[in-house]
């Protein structure tokens, strides 16, 4: 409350859960000064990210007097993952599936505009559009229409709205190295290939979010 995190409404309404997960906040630290080495409170929220990123999870757990433990969770295998197959205009592209929260039918009317970036207020929260035909230069063949597919994606506690053109469903794919090919795109994060032989390009959230 200090350093202006969170509101005395919003500490009394803390759970035990809420209070560690601080822990993982950027720019968080509990030393009192700041060192070479400490007092930044950059480090857990490093971790954090990093492991999200492999598709797992990290969880603390504390107890006065006794002490803590640090859980991390990781899948067995990072080759092959569940992912969302989904088309832009005649190409299909895989989102990894831990990485989406939710899919939305939006309609057009409910987009708003906060420092001229589109954003869609979704159950109380604000979360930011991301047309990925544009991102990705690729050409839309969707018709005009007044609903939008969005696919809600996280990076931590952060949200964001993939607009796509339709939905697949889901599949476990195989990733494949790009190699050398794409070395400018951090947007891709690799690719695979279809029981059809058509290769889809893999998003990673994490460099969109």
């Amino acid at each position: 409350m200090e350093k202006g995190t969170l509101t005395q409404e919003q500490a009394e309404a803390m759970t035990e859960k809420d209070a560690i997960d601080l822990l993982f906040k950027p720019s968080f630290s509990t030393s009192d000064t700041i060192s070479e080495i400490s007092g930044r409170g950059v480090g857990l929220d490093v971790v954090k990210t990093k492991i999200e990123a492999l598709g797992g999870d990290i969880e603390a757990n504390t107890k006065l007097g006794v002490g803590s433990n640090f859980i991390i969770r990781l899948p067995l295998t990072l080759a092959i993952i569940q992912a969302l197959m989904v088309e832009l205009g005649t190409e299909k592209y895989a989102i990894p599936l831990g990485s989406i929260q939710t899919i939305e039918d939006v309609t057009v009317s409910e987009i708003k505009y906060v420092h001229s970036k589109e954003v869609i207020n979704l159950r109380g929260n604000v979360i930011p559009i991301i047309r990925l035909d544009k991102v990705l230069d690729v050409e839309s063949n969707h018709e005009e229409s007044d609903h939008l597919t969005v696919v809600i994606v996280s990076k931590g506690d952060r949200l964001a709205g993939l607009v796509i053109d339709n939905l697949i469903g889901q599949q476990e794919i195989v990733i494949k190295s790009i190699g050398k090919y794409i070395t400018n795109n951090k947007i891709i994060g690799g690719a695979t290939i279809l029981g059809d032989g058509e290769v889809a390009l893999i998003l990673d959230v994490n460099t969109l979010v």
